[in-house]
C-alpha cells in the first residue's frame, strides 16, 4: 500500500491544491529548506528572485544549477548499477507476504493502543451488509493476528477462525507507539481554563494560571460566559476536542452543577468540556472552590487528574504540566477482558 501512495499521491496532491505548491501548506512544510523548480500556480507564498525556473540555465547566477553526480546532490543523481544474466519481467517475492508488516506495526503498539485500533476496524466493519465480505476481512486480519480477527469477529457476528500462523511473529519495532514516552516539550500544547466572568477572583487565577504555562510555551485558552477582557473564547463556541488539558479555576463551581443551564451557552457546556476531556485520557484539574467539579465529571482516577484545594497556581501549574507530558492517561480506556 504504501509503495502505491508513493507512486500516486502526488498527482492527488497535485489536483487536490491545483498546483505543485502543497509543499508550501504549513502542515506539509519540511523543518529545513527545500529548493526546487516549482514556480507559480495556487497556493504560491514565495517571492523568487531567480529569473528562470528550469535547470540547466544560463540566466541565474544562483541556484537552480543542474545537479549530477559531482555537483548538487539531487535527485539526478543515480548509484552506479550493474547486471548480467537476461532480463525478466517477475513480481518480487516479497509482493507475496502482505501481513508481516502490519504484525509487526500491531505488535509494537502498547495494549491500549491495540484496543484503538481494533475498536476502529469495529466500528468500520458493522457497516457491512454482505457475508462475504465479512467474512474476507476475517481472513486478512486473521492473517495479520488471530487476536484482531477473534476480537473483530465478536462483534460482527462471525465465528472466531483459528489460527492462520504462516506470517505470525513476535518482532516489535521502536517508536511506533505513541503513549510509551513522555512528550520531549509541552511547548505548542493547548490549555483549556475554565472561568467565570461573574467571579474576579476566577479571572485573576484563570491570568495567573495562563501566565505560569506561557512560560513553557504552552497556549493557555480562558474560556467564559461571554467576551469579556481576558476571555479567549465563549463556552458555547468551545469543545475538548481542540485542547490537551482542561483547567477549572476557582469560585466558578456553580457552572458544573447538574442541569446548570444559561442563555449564553447548551446546558451543562462547562461540564461536558470537563467530561470530555477526562474521557479522552487528557490530564484535567481544578483549583480552590472548584474541585468538586473533578467530582461532578466522574474523574475518579488518581492519574492525571489534579485537584488542588488551595489556590498555589505556580505549584499546581508545575504539577500540571507533568500530565501535560504523559499527554495521555491510557487507564481511563477501556480494554477488552
Amino acid at each position: 500500500m504504501l509503495q502505491g501512495r508513493i507512486y500516486s499521491y502526488l498527482d492527488t496532491q497535485l489536483n487536490r491544491h491545483g498546483g505543485p505548491n502543497f509543499e508550501q501548506l504549513p502542515i506539509n512544510r519540511p523543518h529545513v529548506p527545500v529548493h526546487n523548480n516549482n514556480r507559480d500556480g495556487a497556493g504560491q507564498n514565495f517571492i523568487h528572485l531567480n529569473t528562470a525556473a528550469y535547470s540547466p540555465n544560463t540566466l541565474n547566477s544562483g541556484s537552480p544549477k543542474q545537479a549530477t553526480q559531482k555537483v548538487g546532490n539531487g535527485f539526478f543523481t543515480a548509484p552506479s548499477r550493474s547486471s548480467s544474466g537476461n532480463l525478466i519481467r517477475k513480481v518480487s517475492s516479497t509482493f507475496a507476504d502482505a501481513w508481516t508488516q502490519p504484525r509487526l506495526f500491531y505488535n509494537s503498539l502498547q495494549p491500549v493502543e491495540q484496543q484503538f485500533l481494533i475498536n476502529a476496524i469495529r466500528f468500520e466493519v458493522s457497516h457491512l451488509q454482505s457475508a462475504v465480505v465479512k467474512s474476507n476481512v476475517l481472513i486478512q486480519l486473521n492473517r495479520v493476528s488471530n487476536d484482531i480477527a477473534k476480537r473483530v469477529a465478536e462483534v460482527i457476528g462471525l465465528p472466531a477462525p483459528a489460527p492462520d500462523t504462516t506470517f505470525y511473529h513476535d518482532n516489535s519495532t521502536a517508536f511506533v507507539s505513541i503513549f510509551n514516552n513522555e512528550l520531549p516539550t509541552i511547548a505548542t500544547l493547548s490549555v483549556a481554563i475554565l472561568a467565570s466572568v461573574k467571579s474576579n477572583s476566577s479571572l485573576s487565577q484563570a491570568a495567573s494560571i495562563a501566565s505560569e504555562l506561557k512560560k513553557s510555551g504552552v497556549t493557555a485558552n480562558i474560556i467564559g460566559e461571554t467576551l469579556a477582557p481576558g476571555i479567549s473564547s465563549t463556552y458555547s463556541s468551545a469543545d475538548a476536542s481542540v485542547f490537551d488539558g482542561i483547567i477549572v479555576a476557582t469560585d466558578c463551581e456553580k457552572l458544573f452543577t447538574d442541569g446548570a443551564s444559561s442563555t449564553f451557552f447548551p446546558a451543562n457546556r462547562p461540564l461536558q468540556i470537563l467530561v470530555d476531556g477526562y474521557r479522552w485520557g487528557k490530564p484535567v484539574g481544578a483549583l480552590g472552590s472548584s474541585t468538586g467539579a473533578i467530582k461532578l465529571a466522574s474523574a475518579n482516577t488518581k492519574s492525571g487528574v489534579f485537584s488542588f484545594e488551595g489556590s498555589d497556581v505556580p505549584a499546581f501549574v508545575k504539577t500540571f504540566e507533568g500530565g501535560l507530558k504523559t499527554f495521555k492517561f491510557t487507564d481511563r480506556f477501556p480494554i477488552d477482558s
